[in-house]
């Protein structure tokens, strides 16, 4: 009889020895970012502080300059160091589509944060933004930020075939119709530079003296119309919303050159990447989609601490 417990409770150590084991499979995790600014910076330093927590080998990459011209290239070259996952931000939501195919078909998993595809079915999982929702955010607080006059309003945005921009412009095209005080006379693409976005801007005041607001869907768009609008000295009269809050932006709004942001959780997309990375290795299920919320962020409220604990800081790539 001591000899049949003895050997019930040998067995059972072993299988809990099992369970032990199988749950410290320690993938490799390569993080393959669209560009090196804050917004990217917040996901490395998310998905870092994941890889400490759950136990994951990561490398972090970004590209030079944000496109598939520089996101693919630097994705084939990643894959020579063999990882189990690939976590990026697709730099367009139809040229990644195949190389993301070949990259699943010699056996990596990837998870896509922020952006996406038109083709998510080679995708782990998604975490990122309501990015429609972060659009009628920001004409809400463009409305807000003009206030009961009204008049004419332009969207200032980076290049098409973004997911992110795509999306946070069709919210923000549905929304800011709603408006009757606010002409919107459309969107205008200006390209990822922050100086061809400043330029465009600057023709499009000098065309409009009376434009009222302005709104940008990412943070290099934002960037280059705050220049724009304090080289024409027009901070007083154009009111100007965007997205995202890297230190560089911070800066602008509380100098009242940008006036409202739409702050989205970047470090907390990374985090749940890695961490997503690292249950679907030890086999455990995921959910295909996890969105991650956003607030406005003003002059008035950047300091409270329910706002400011959301800002981009950190430098992690």
């Amino acid at each position: 009889m001591k000899l049949a417990r003895l050997g019930m409770v040998v067995a059972a150590m072993a299988i809990l020895a099992g369970q032990a084991h199988a749950q410290e499979v320690r993938p490799k995790v390569e993080l393959v970012l669209g560009i090196q600014i804050g917004f990217h910076e917040a996901i490395a330093c998310g998905a870092r502080a994941a890889s400490d927590e759950f136990g994951a080998d990561i490398t972090v990459q970004a590209a030079k300059n944000y496109g598939p011209a520089d996101q693919v290239p630097l994705l084939n070259s990643v894959l020579a160091r063999t990882p189990d996952f690939i976590v990026l931000d697709p730099t367009n939501r139809t040229s990644l589509v195949a190389p993301l195919m070949d990259v699943v078909a010699q056996g990596v998993k990837v998870i896509a944060v922020d952006t996406t595809l038109d083709d998510t079915s080679m995708l782990t999982a998604r975490i990122g933004t309501d990015n429609v929702e972060v659009g009628r955010q920001l004409a809400r607080a463009l409305a807000e930020q003009i206030g009961a006059d009204g008049g004419k309003v332009v969207m200032v945005g980076s290049s098409p075939g973004i997911s992110t921009v795509d999306q946070r412009i069709q919210g923000f095209e549905e929304e800011i119709a709603t408006f009757e005080n606010i002409e919107f006379i459309g969107t205008q693409y200006a390209g990822n530079e922050v100086s061809q976005a400043q330029n465009m801007f600057s023709s499009l005041l000098s065309a409009n003296p009376d434009l009222v607001g302005v709104a940008s869907p990412s943070e290099n768009p934002s960037m280059g119309v705050a220049g724009a609008i304090r080289n024409a000295g027009v901070g007083e009269t154009v009111a100007a919303a965007g997205v995202d809050a890297s230190e560089a932006q911070i800066e602008l709004l509380r100098e009242g050159i940008l006036d409202a942001l739409v702050i989205q959780q970047p470090y907390e997309m990374g985090y749940r990447a890695v961490e997503t990375a690292v249950k679907v290795a030890n086999g455990e299920d995921v959910v295909a989609e996890t969105g991650t919320g956003a607030i406005i962020g003003t002059q008035a409220n950047i300091d409270d601490p329910e706002v400011s604990k959301y800002l981009y800081k950190g430098s992690c790539i």
